[in-house]
Order: C-alpha cells, then sequence, then structure tokens
C-alpha cells in the first residue's frame, strides 16, 4: 500500500491525483500511510488542497494537518496559495495549527498575503480571532525578515488584499531587517495606487514619508527611478526633496544616474538643488554627462541656466570636471554637447590632467579630434600633467596608434617629462612596436635621446625584456652606448631577467632535442636486451649458448672534464653503476660459467637500468619536472635518515635483547628487519607480542610492552608522521625549483653537445639570429583591404557629421587595440616571462 514509484508516489497520490474519493476511502481503510511525501515534497492532502478537491480533503482527514512539504509548507498554506477557503475551514477543524512557520518565517497569513487571496485572507483572521488571536496582532505577524503581512501583499501587487491589511490594522512604518517599510517597496514597484492607499491611511504622514531604510533612503529616493507622479505624490504629503542617502546621492543625483529624465525633469521643476554633490563630489551634470546622449536628455530650459552651465565646470573630489568624466569614458554626444555651450576646454583635475589628456590616455580617437577641432592655439596639446607628461605620452605609453598619429597630424611636440622620458621611451616600456615605428618614422632622433639616468629606449626595452621593441630598435640603428651607471643594454638585460634563452630554445628546437632522443636510443641498446635476458633466463637453466649481447655502457654528452662533477651527478654514477653490474652479469654466460654472485649482480643491474633510463628523462619538459621533483624529495628523504637510522637500531636492539624466544628477532639482522617492517606499519601485534605473552614466552613482558609502546609512539607514528610531513612541506619549493633544475640540464647538455660537435655541422645548423613579430596578425587574407576599408569608413563618418546624424560607432569612443583596453600600468610592475632561465643560470653558476 505504500510502495513509491520513482517519483516518489504512492497509491493514494495517485488516486487522489486522479480525483478517485472511492479508491482513497479504500486505501485509508485499508491502512495506507497518508504522511508520505513525493519527490515533490508533497502529501496526498496537500495535492488534494492544491486541486481544489474538497471532498477528498474531507476524506483524509486521518492525515496529519500540519504535514510539512515543500519548503515547510503546511496544508493550509497551500490553501491559502490556491484561495481555497473550503480547504482552510475543514483543515483548521481538524486540528490545523495558526502558529506553524515555513523554512521562510512565515505563517499562513504571509502566505495568503504574498498571494492575493483576499477571501482566505479573511478567513484566517476570522479564524484567528476564533482561536484567541486579535486581528491587529494577527495582521502584523514578523517573518523571519521582520516582513509584516502588507510587506508580502505590495510585493504579491494585489490591490483589494492591500486594503484589507491597512483596513485589519497593518502598520505602515514597520522595518524589515534591512529597514524597508511597505512603502519603500511599492514606491521600488512603481505601485500608484498602494502608495496612495497607505498614505492616506496614516495619520502623520510626515513621520513616514520621510522615514529611511538600511541604506538611509527615504521612499522618495525609490520612486525617483520609477514614476514621476509618485513623485509629485511623496513632495505633495512633506517629503523632503534634498535628502541624501548613505552615498551623498539625493533623489535628483539617483534619477540622473539611473537614466530616469522624466523624474530629472519634475524634480528640476519642482525646485530641486541640483547643486547637492555626493560623497566623491559630483552633481547630477557628472552623471548626466555619462549617459546616451548626454546633455540631451535634459530639457533645453535647463541647459540655458546659467547657474548650470557654471556647474559643467564643477570639480569632484579628483579635480574631475563632467567635461574630464566625459572625455574619459568617450562618451562623444556628451562632448559634443558641452562643446556646443562654449565651456572652458583647459580646466585642469587635481593630477593636472585636462580633458585631451585623459582622451589621449584611453584611446577615445572621436573624442581627441573633437577636442583638438576647439582649439586655438596648441598650448593645451603640448601641455604637462603634474609628472610631466603630455597626451603624446599617455597615448604611446597605451599603444593607442590611432591617437598618436592624430596628435602628431595635429603638431604635438616630441618633449620630455621630468624625468626626462621622451614618448618612445614610454611605448618602448609597454612594448607597443607599432607606436615604436610611428614615433620614429615621425622624427628619428628620438632613437637615441637618454633620460636623466642616461638609459635610451634600447635600454629601457632591455631592462622589462620586450624582445620585439629591442629587435626593432636595433633594425632602426639604435646606437650602443652606457648610461650613468656605465651599463650598455645589455648589461640591463641580465638583472632584469632579459630573454636570453630564445637562442637555447631555438638550437634546442633545431637539433638539441633530436640528439637527445638519440642518445635514449643508444640507452634502450643495452637495456632491453639486458631486460629479456632477466624475463627469460633463470640461475638453473643451462642454456648458455654463444650469442650476441649488447653491452650497455654510459653513453652520453655530459662534461667529463672535470672528474669531481663528473661523478656527484647521481645519473653518472646509475649509468657506471649498470654498466658494471651488466658486465659481470653477462660475461660469465659467455664463458658457460654459473654462480650465485651472476644473478645478483644482474638484479642490481636491472634496477640501476631502469633507474638510469627514468633520469633521462629529467630533460623533457612535461615529463621532467616530476623527475626532477622526484629527486629533491629523495634529497629531504637522505637528509632525516640518520635520525631514522639511529632510532631503528635503539628499538633494534632493545627488541633483540628483550625477544629471546621470537624467530623474527633471533640475530641482530632479523631484528633489525623486523624493526623496520614494523616501522611501516605492519606491526603484527598479535603472532609477535600477544601470542608470545599468553603462550609464557616473553621473558620480561613488563619491559617488553613498554618498550613496545614506545616504539610506536615514535616510529609508525611520529617518525613516519614528521617524514611526510617533510615531504609535502617542501612539495612547493621543490615544484619552484624543479623547472630551474631542469633548465639548467638542458643547458648543460646543449653546452657540451655544441663543444664536442664538429664547426661544419654546428655551422648548418646554427642560426644567427631569430626575428620576431610579436604584434604580427594570425591572419592576414585581408591585409591588402583594410587601408582602403579605413579611408571609405573615415568618409562615410565626415557625410554623416555633416548630416547631423549619430551613429553607433559615435556612441563607442574606445581603443580598437584589445590590450589597450587594460589600465595603463608602469614598466616596472611587470614581470618577465623569462625569469626560470635568468635563475637556472645563476644557480650553475
Amino acid at each position: 500500500l505504500n510502495v513509491q514509484d520513482e517519483q516518489g508516489r504512492t497509491p493514494l497520490h495517485w488516486a487522489v491525483e486522479q480525483n478517485q474519493q472511492q479508491s482513497c476511502v479504500l486505501l485509508l481503510e485499508l491502512g495506507a500511510d497518508p504522511n508520505i511525501l513525493n519527490n515533490a515534497m508533497m502529501g496526498p492532502l496537500h495535492l488534494a488542497v492544491t486541486k481544489r478537491y474538497n471532498h477528498l480533503v474531507e476524506s483524509c482527514d486521518k492525515t496529519d494537518a500540519n504535514l510539512e512539504g515543500d519548503l515547510g509548507n503546511t496544508p493550509v498554506m497551500m490553501a491559502c496559495c490556491t484561495n481555497n477557503c473550503q480547504a482552510i475551514q475543514f483543515l483548521f477543524k481538524h486540528g490545523a495549527k495558526m502558529c506553524i512557520q515555513n523554512k521562510l518565517g512565515h505563517y499562513a497569513i504571509h502566505t495568503v498575503a504574498f498571494a492575493g487571496a483576499k477571501e482566505a485572507m479573511e478567513m484566517v483572521l476570522e479564524i484567528g480571532e476564533e482561536l484567541g488571536i486579535s486581528t491587529s496582532v494577527h495582521i502584523n505577524y514578523l517573518d523571519k525578515t521582520k516582513s509584516t503581512p502588507l510587506h508580502l501583499s505590495v510585493r504579491g501587487g494585489n490591490i483589494e488584499v492591500i486594503k484589507l491589511c491597512i483596513i485589519k490594522g497593518a502598520r505602515v512604518d514597520q522595518q524589515q531587517c534591512d529597514k524597508s517599510t511597505a512603502l519603500h517597496f511599492a514606491c521600488t514597484q512603481g505601485a500608484l495606487e498602494a502608495v496612495k492607499i497607505m498614505l492616506s491611511s496614516y495619520n502623520k504622514v510626515e513621520d513616514i514619508i520621510n522615514i529611511r531604510d538600511g541604506a538611509n533612503q527615504t521612499p522618495l529616493h525609490r520612486s525617483s527611478l520609477i514614476h514621476c507622479y509618485l513623485d509629485l505624490i511623496c513632495l505633495g504629503k512633506g517629503a523632503e526633496i534634498d535628502c541624501t542617502d548613505c552615498k551623498g546621492l539625493s533623489p535628483l543625483l539617483l534619477a540622473s544616474k539611473c537614466c530616469a529624465w522624466k523624474t530629472v525633469a519634475f524634480l528640476l521643476s519642482v525646485g530641486a538643488d541640483f547643486r547637492i554633490k555626493d560623497e566623491a563630489g559630483r552633481n547630477f551634470l557628472h552623471f548626466v554627462v555619462l549617459q546616451p546622449k548626454g546633455l540631451k536628455n535634459l530639457p533645453e530650459t535647463v541647459l540655458q541656466c546659467n547657474a548650470v552651465k557654471e556647474m559643467l565646470s564643477d570639480e569632484d573630489v579628483e579635480g574631475c570636471t563632467p567635461l574630464h568624466y566625459a572625455c574619459k569614458l568617450g562618451i562623444h554626444d556628451s562632448v559634443k554637447n558641452m562643446l556646443g555651450l562654449n565651456i572652458f576646454v583647459g580646466q585642469k583635475s587635481r593630477e593636472k590632467k585636462s580633458a585631451l589628456h585623459f582622451a589621449a590616455e584611453y584611446g577615445r580617437i572621436n573624442t581627441c579630434k573633437r577636442l583638438l577641432e576647439t582649439l586655438t592655439d596648441s598650448k593645451m596639446l603640448n601641455d604637462w600633467d603634474e609628472k610631466g607628461l603630455t597626451p603624446l605620452h599617455l597615448a604611446s605609453r597605451a599603444g593607442h596608434t590611432q591617437v598618436v598619429e592624430l596628435l602628431l597630424r595635429s603638431g604635438a611636440l616630441f618633449q620630455s617629462d621630468y624625468k626626462g622620458w621622451s614618448c618612445l621611451h614610454h611605448a618602448v616600456a609597454e612594448g607597443y612596436t607599432q607606436t615604436i615605428k610611428i614615433l620614429l618614422a615621425a622624427n628619428v632622433k628620438l632613437l637615441d635621446e637618454t633620460n636623466e639616468d642616461g638609459n635610451t629606449a634600447l635600454h629601457i626595452a632591455a631592462q622589462v625584456g620586450h624582445v620585439g621593441a629591442v629587435l626593432l630598435l636595433l633594425e632602426r640603428g639604435a646606437e650602443i652606448t652606457l648610461n650613468n651607471a656605465d651599463n650598455s643594454f645589455l648589461h640591463e638585460a641580465v638583472p632584469f631577467e632579459y630573454p636570453t634563452d630564445i637562442v637555447f630554445y631555438s638550437d634546442r628546437k633545431a637539433y638539441g632535442s633530436k640528439v637527445h632522443l638519440l642518445n635514449l636510443a643508444v640507452y634502450l641498446l643495452g637495456l632491453l636486451p639486458l631486460t629479456y635476458l632477466i624475463l627469460n633466463l633463470r640461475p638453473k637453466q643451462d642454456v648458455f649458448g654463444n650469442s650476441t649481447s649488447v653491452i650497455m655502457v654510459p653513453v652520453s654528452f655530459r662534461e667529463v672534464d672535470s672528474l669531481l662533477n663528473y661523478f656527484t651527478d647521481f645519473s653518472n654514477l646509475a649509468d657506471w653503476c649498470a654498466a658494471i653490474s651488466s658486465l659481470v652479469f653477462v660475461i660469465p654466460m659467455c664463458f658457460n660459467l654459473e654462480n650465485t654472485w651472476q644473478w645478483e649482480a644482474g638484479a642490481f643491474a636491472i634496477l640501476t637500468s631502469w633507474i638510469g633510463f627514468l633520469l633521462y628523462f629529467q630533460r623533457f619538459e612535461r615529463i621532467g619536472i616530476y623527475v626532477v621533483m622526484f629527486g629533491g624529495i629523495v634529497r629531504t628523504l637522505v637528509c632525516i635518515m640518520i635520525l631514522f637510522i639511529f632510532l631503528l637500531l635503539a628499538f633494534g636492539l632493545a627488541f633483540y635483547a628483550l625477544m629471546l624466544h621470537q624467530d623474527e628477532f633471533r640475530s641482530i639482522s632479523l631484528a633489525l628487519a623486523q624493526t623496520f617492517v614494523m616501522t611501516v606499519g605492519e606491526l603484527n601485534y598479535q603472532s609477535i607480542f600477544l601470542n608470545a605473552y599468553e603462550n609464557n614466552r616473553m621473558a620480561f613482558p613488563g619491559v617488553t610492552y613498554f618498550i613496545f609502546v614506545l616504539f610506536v609512539l615514535f616510529m609508525p607514528i611520529l617518525l613516519m608522521n614528521l617524514m611526510i610531513g617533510l615531504a609535502v612541506g617542501d612539495i612547493a619549493e621543490v615544484q619552484r625549483n624543479a623547472e630551474l633544475k631542469r633548465i639548467a640540464m638542458q643547458i648543460d647538455l646543449h653546452t657540451a653537445l655544441e663543444e664536442k660537435l664538429p664547426y661544419w655541422f654546428l655551422k648548418r645548423v646554427d642560426k644567427p639570429s631569430i626575428t620576431i613579430y610579436p604584434n604580427k596578425c594570425k591572419v592576414c587574407l585581408a591585409t591588402n583591404a583594410i587601408p582602403t576599408l579605413v579611408k571609405q569608413h573615415n568618409l562615410l563618418k565626415l557625410i554623416i557629421q555633416k548630416m547631423e546624424i549619430t551613429s553607433e560607432a559615435d556612441e563607442y569612443d574606445g581603443p580598437h587595440n584589445p590590450r589597450a583596453l587594460k589600465q595603463p600600468t608602469s614598466s616596472s610592475s611587470q614581470k618577465s616571462k623569462w625569469v626560470p632561465l635568468l635563475q637556472a643560470i645563476r644557480t650553475k653558476k
């Protein structure tokens, strides 16, 4: 009877869904459980109430009337959602409780208010009166967020329910956890009728009309975003027109920020103070110019006001005017409108930046054109900011090629900033090669111009590691000079991680990988036959025919000039051990000699051979880093082996002295071996200690158990965890150094290889130089068509401007270079990607 299908429905669920009353009655008589929930957290009673099968509701009288379903909703709450008054009345007669809350903290009165069920709300309030809950208390019940039914009815938007809540005594001034009232909600939604009802029902309207929420906003702030007629109602009831919120925004500022232009016009017409500024010092015009169409959104009467015109020159806390804002963000319409009002274009911010500085820095080409058209002299074109930067400096530093070309055509001068940096220095510092070409085409003397430190553009490019810029400057004939510190650009390259490993990587791609693979192939010629012998020959077999075997010898291109360095390398030792043990294993086979030590040497040979083969992978890019990491962890293990050996000797000798009758400890070597096995966790407590104790074969049980407890604490727990902790703790440092060691080994290999290869071979594979084009377009199919398209685009733009048509392209005035979308950063903050190589070279030195 209570079996559930894949959706969690019992036969009783099916009967309710199909409206089968007789089946429901029969199932309940047979003992079906009516309190089982399906996967949707709905019981049979929930389904009957939701589908308004009220005759089935009466049949399910054995069901728990307070059974909680989805989100903790009881059948009464489900009936309130569907305005099922008959079900509500029946459920309360059969034990439904009024004081139950769901997981949202809602009572039944909250649910019915949000659903907009007026009849159900009236019935719930009547039943509450019968249960001893006064209507004035009931209608002001609070949920978890301190919301009343009036809050939820305003969210639901049913005017009749809102009226009923107010008639029954709902408090309009009740605040939620965020201090919002129902009036705030109504103003936010633009619910005009709801606002009228709530204001008309309150005696002291001036107390509620200016009540503040958590953001310190009044209902007038909320209504200013939606409906200007709501503002009229609020102002008519005594709302403060110039009140500010926590960010210093008045209703006028908030409406300007959110493009509520009808509200802006209305507030200005009724006398709102347009001189109010927010906490950042911005007036309403700062927000207006940031919107599409800019000042055109305001009525002409407002723009003709002298006080408003004066505010176009107001500064925020950073000294920026509305014109600066529009130029910075490329709001072309706003710039055009403000320039039409004949405002002063040369006003500067606290950083001494003019409007042209902002437009050039952020690549606003159309804005720059508009500003340059209004200039009567070249003072602003070549003016400095607080760091001595002109618009040409800023555009060059950000890589805005079109702006740089425009400024140069307009007569921008090649000046230096207060540190002696020219525009070429700034372009080189950021690596913009296209900008460098434009600047050098305009003035080739910039190539060897120095700053206050004596650095040319070549020095700067070497410091920050821009390879393309260095090559371009050298191609254009830059002189290799010394700066004030007597350093050339090569001296500057090394301390600042210049990418000198370009040559190394080019060599590796040319022949290094092939030679290394050949080295591996030669190694395999010895490893594979040795493995075959180990797998197919056994000590007692008499298969010793005359055969040819490849004896593995340490074939390597490592440096052998210094024997000390050679034999301190573990890979070299592994090669020699493998070679010697292989010879000891193979030579007796050639003379049909059979000795036990021969197979011992073979076992040692196959072990060291495969370990040596593993070490050959250290120089590969993807696999080598893990091999190097493994070696680093092994070194850490070796460092703590002294501690391990002394503890092993201490406990091994102690067990040898105490366990006199145990075979596992009958000799010192066996005692140490058993102690070592016990260290890794295989204690064998029952077979070694417990059986010996029960059979009275333990000579000193008290001392033995004491030593055993100390052993368990010190060795398997303390020592092993110490070793694991050291290995895990060093893994981050090992990862950082593994890449450096791998690159250093590659450098050693190729350096030694070049010393041993003949000159004629190196001459054929060596590359004297590499040409890199970092800014080269990947797809160049339409390269020839681009200049023609640009000319046609500019022609159409001029035609559109003459016809006074605003295009979508004019609304977006941003840089075409994706790199220029980022904020300009100083070159000193950039970190070269060649850091690992230089660190590897230093460690080898």
